[in-house]
C-alpha cells in the first residue's frame, strides 16, 4: 500500500468548510502519509504586471490562477516526485522569490475554489470531493474570519463578496461541483465545522480507502 499515490481534490466556495474538510482526511488516512496542498500558492504572479491593480482585480476567476503550473506539478507528485511550489505573497500580489518544497506521499490532498474549473488539473484526481455550503452561511463565516484574522473591515470583506466572490462562484465554481464523486452538504455544519469533522470523515472515508486499495493492488 506505500506505493499508492491518490491525489484527492476538495473543491467548494470561499468559506465552506473545504480546508478543515482537506486537513481532516489527511490525518485520517495515517499511517499513510498525506499533505495538504493549497490552490490558492497557485495565484499568478499579477503583481508583476505595471498596469495590475489589486482593487479592481479579479481574484475569483479561474483565470487569476496558474493552472498549468498547478497540474505539472501534481502529475509529479502523483509519480512520486518532489516538487518545488511556489510561496504567494498576498500582501503585495507576487510570488516570493524562495518556493516551498513539497514532498512525495501516499495521499495528496489539494483545497481550492477553481480545482474542477480547469479540465487538466480535474483529471487528476483520483477523488473529487466539493462541500456544498449555502451563500449566507459562507458569507457568515468569512465575514468573521476576514475581519478577526485578517484584520479586514466588514465593508471591505461584504464588498468584495457581492461583487466578486458570489458571482464568481455561481458562475465557476459551484456548476462544477458535477464532477464531484462526493458532494458533502455543508448546512448546519458551516458555522462550526470543527463540531462535525467526524461526519466529514465518515462520508470521506469510504471512498477514499477504497481508492486506496484499489490503487495498491494494481
Amino acid at each position: 500500500m506505500s506505493k499508492a499515490r491518490i491525489l484527492v481534490g476538495v473543491s467548494g466556495g470561499s468559506a465552506s468548510g473545504k480546508t478543515e474538510i482537506a486537513r481532516a482526511a489527511a490525518r485520517a488516512v495515517a499511517p499513510l502519509s498525506a499533505l495538504v496542498v493549497a490552490e490558492d500558492d497557485y495565484y499568478g504572479d499579477h503583481g508583476a504586471s505595471p498596469d495590475f491593480d489589486a482593487a479592481r482585480f479579479n481574484f475569483d476567476h479561474p483565470a487569476s490562477r496558474d493552472h498549468a503550473l498547478l497540474a505539472k506539478q501534481l502529475e509529479a507528485l502523483k509519480k512520486g516526485k518532489p516538487v518545488k511550489a511556489p510561496v504567494y505573497d498576498f500582501t503585495i500580489h507576487r510570488r516570493r522569490a524562495d518556493t516551498r518544497t513539497i514532498p512525495a506521499a501516499d495521499v495528496v490532498l489539494v483545497e481550492g475554489i477553481h480545482l474542477f474549473c480547469d479540465d487538466d488539473v480535474r483529471a487528476l484526481f483520483d477523488v473529487r470531493v466539493y462541500v456544498d455550503a449555502p451563500d449566507d452561511i459562507r458569507l457568515a463565516r468569512r465575514l468573521l474570519r476576514d475581519v478577526n484574522e485578517r484584520g479586514r473591515t466588514p465593508q471591505s470583506v461584504i464588498g468584495q463578496y457581492l461583487g466578486t466572490v458570489r458571482p464568481m462562484h455561481h458562475e465557476w465554481t459551484h456548476p462544477n461541483q458535477r464532477h464531484a464523486h462526493i458532494v458533502i452538504r455543508n448546512d448546519a455544519a458551516a458555522a462550526r465545522p470543527a463540531d462535525h469533522l467526524e461526519a466529514f470523515f465518515d462520508t470521506l472515508a469510504k471512498p477514499l480507502v477504497a481508492a486506496i486499495l484499489e490503487k495498491a493492488g494494481k
